[in-house]
């Protein structure tokens, strides 16, 4: 039987990379950080420690990141009009 332990970690590398498009993003945002999630605790489960746990980590991390950021211009895009008409 074929052993598939990098999957969770393409996946969650997925999902962080498509999490960069602007705007659109936020919707890969929560997928980064639930994947990446899941693939680090079944790293420390299986006890691995190789490339697809700091994979996870950094998809993890990225996805907090692009989410708050990506949180950001869509409160932009809400205020805009708000702030155009007090010129």
């Amino acid at each position: 039987m074929e052993d598939n332990r990098g999957g969770l970690a393409a996946t969650a590398k997925a999902f962080a990379t498509y999490s960069l498009v602007p705007y659109l993003g936020i919707l890969f945002c929560p997928g980064a950080v639930l994947i990446g999630s899941l693939g680090v605790a079944r790293s420390y489960r299986e006890g691995d420690q190789g490339r697809d746990r700091k994979s996870c980590y950094f998809s993890l991390i990225a996805g907090v990141v692009v989410l708050l950021v990506q949180a950001l211009l869509w409160w932009i895009l809400y205020k805009v009009p708000e702030w155009a008409k007090e010129f």
